[in-house]
């Protein structure tokens, strides 16, 4: 779709929102807004005219005057079996042990998963799930006479972007906490100014805070993971769960949804297939993954090898992250949590081409943890860098491995995040900079191979466009449609053009 098109879409889309005398039509409306720019991109993050609107619908609290209990809640959109999301939620309760914890879903048309359910029964939290037949007002009332009887501490948002619910809840309470982590990059959403707090973990979330939603100080904290770090031996580990302890184990986590195919690139499965043909003699372990779903999006009727285990759905992913030697980044859409999991028990990281750049989880680790990985630039330098890696021997392993382990224990550990997290200021200092000239020629870099251009002309390009156009406009092209293709949709002429009426307006 063109971005003319995309504009066009959207100004008919805006208006039906602004001009709807239903609130809560209204509001289902500013959620289909949202949800196709979410998708689409429209070279804008937010829209200060429809937020101003909905502002007059927020529910004010008349409470939360008493003293706050020793309690916080979490609010999201949905709990799936395998998620960031999820995976957060629950490390944020392990971290915090000297607090009650309630988890209200907006959006969770079917029940619980059951190994979710068990592990937040396990740590004593309290579910609510809303009714998602009923209206966003009335789920919103809901959410307020929940909060104000519990008077929690802090409200910790983990909502998709276009779940208006938190918004018309929380969006106006002065006297409560109410932190948006932004562990998805919320490339398109509404109200951010609203809430009190705003965390990105990864400097696409804090670029798109800082250039598009005019945050002036982004805060970058880095994700909670749990705090166990007594790592059994890993041959034991093996043996443990039914492995061959001689053998070398790949793993990776994903689930079927992002696990699919984008822009024509192969996928995790068909690397996976390909790879673990060569080394026949490894074990490649996929979390998330059952074997039909594995076969359905490799688009095969033959058997798997019998060196992939595709394991579904499993309660608690530690036991196999400390059999893992190596562990793939998923993608078209990765996993930045499951990777610093892997890592804190020793796995060695590969990171995918396109998680190269923006959308990647490799600027979340610690600058001394970054100089013992790699990170692949193309496919065909991938594949190169997969078969470096599994080539290792032994003692390189251990060396390697030692030093990611210790890396993440310093740096990403629990306890030191929950202090933190605690501490009366609520503070954060931002752990990375933007550097644009480092950012442009990293995306030059990165776009060649899809381009098929040499790097100096793709520099040539993207410096003229940096000529042409203003910090925040030029950076909106990065984070722009699936956060990583738009800048080369654009030829110079419809950049002038856009250049043209961003400064206008």
């Amino acid at each position: 779709m063109t971005d003319q098109r995309i504009e066009k879409i959207y100004g008919k889309l805006k208006i039906e929102v602004i001009s709807e005398t239903d609130p809560n039509l209204q509001l289902v409306k500013a959620e289909q807004l949202i949800f196709f720019c979410w998708k689409n991109y429209p070279l804008q993050f937010s829209d200060v005219e429809i937020e101003t609107k909905l502002e007059k619908l927020i529910i004010p609290s008349g409470k939360l005057a008493g003293k706050k209990s020793n309690h916080i809640v979490y609010v999201a959109s949905t709990l799936f079996a395998v998620g960031g999301h999820t995976r957060c939620i629950l490390n944020f309760i392990d971290n915090l042990p000297n607090h009650k914890h309630t988890v209200i879903l907006t959006r969770q048309n079917k029940s619980l998963p059951e190994n979710i359910f068990e592990s937040l029964k396990e740590k004593n939290a309290e579910v609510i799930i809303l009714d998602t037949n009923e209206s966003i007002l009335k789920k919103s009332a809901k959410i307020i006479e929940q909060v104000d009887s519990i008077c929690p501490s802090k409200v910790y948002l983990f909502h998709h972007p276009d779940d208006l619910v938190p918004l018309m809840s929380l969006g106006k309470n002065k006297k409560l906490e109410v932190v948006q982590y932004n562990h998805a990059d919320h490339v398109y959403s509404l109200g951010i100014k609203y809430f009190r707090k705003l965390i990105d973990f990864r400097n696409s979330g804090a670029s798109i805070s800082h250039f598009g939603k005019s945050i002036s100080i982004p805060q970058i904290q880095v994700l909670p993971i749990q705090n166990q770090y007594e790592t059994p031996n890993r041959s034991e580990s093996k043996t443990k769960l039914g492995f061959d302890p001689n053998k070398r184990i790949v793993g990776t986590l994903t689930n079927f949804g992002k696990a699919q195919s984008f822009k024509g690139m192969p996928t995790l499965v068909n690397v996976i297939i390909e790879i673990s043909a060569k080394y026949d003699d490894f074990i490649f372990v996929i979390i998330g993954l059952n074997e039909q779903e594995f076969i359905s999006i490799a688009g095969k009727t033959n058997q798997i090898s019998k060196n992939i285990h595709c394991l579904g759905i499993v309660k608690n992913p530690e036991p196999f992250y400390e059999t893992f030697d190596f562990f793939f980044e998923p993608f078209p859409i990765g996993s930045g949590l499951g990777v610093l999991e892997a890592c804190k028990h020793g796995a060695i990281p590969v990171f995918a081409p396109q998680q190269a750049s923006l959308c990647s989880t490799f600027d979340v680790f610690h600058v001394e943890i970054q100089k013992c990985l790699i990170e692949a630039t193309s496919f065909d330098t991938y594949y190169s860098t997969i078969e470096n890696y599994l080539n290792f021997q032994l003692d390189e392993i251990k060396i390697l491995s030692d030093k990611i382990r210790l890396g993440i224990y310093q740096y990403h550990r629990g306890e030191k995040w929950a202090e933190n997290l605690e501490n009366d200021g609520f503070i954060f200092q931002p752990i990375n900079s933007i550097d644009e000239e480092l950012f442009l020629k990293k995306e030059a870099f990165f776009f060649q191979e899809y381009q098929k251009k040499p790097s100096n002309e793709l520099i040539e390009h993207l410096l003229s466009l940096k000529q042409l156009v203003t910090k925040k406009l030029l950076l909106s092209f990065f984070i722009g449609k699936n956060r990583l293709f738009s800048i080369f949709d654009l030829n110079k002429q419809n950049a002038k053009r856009l250049t043209i009426k961003f400064l206008k307006s």
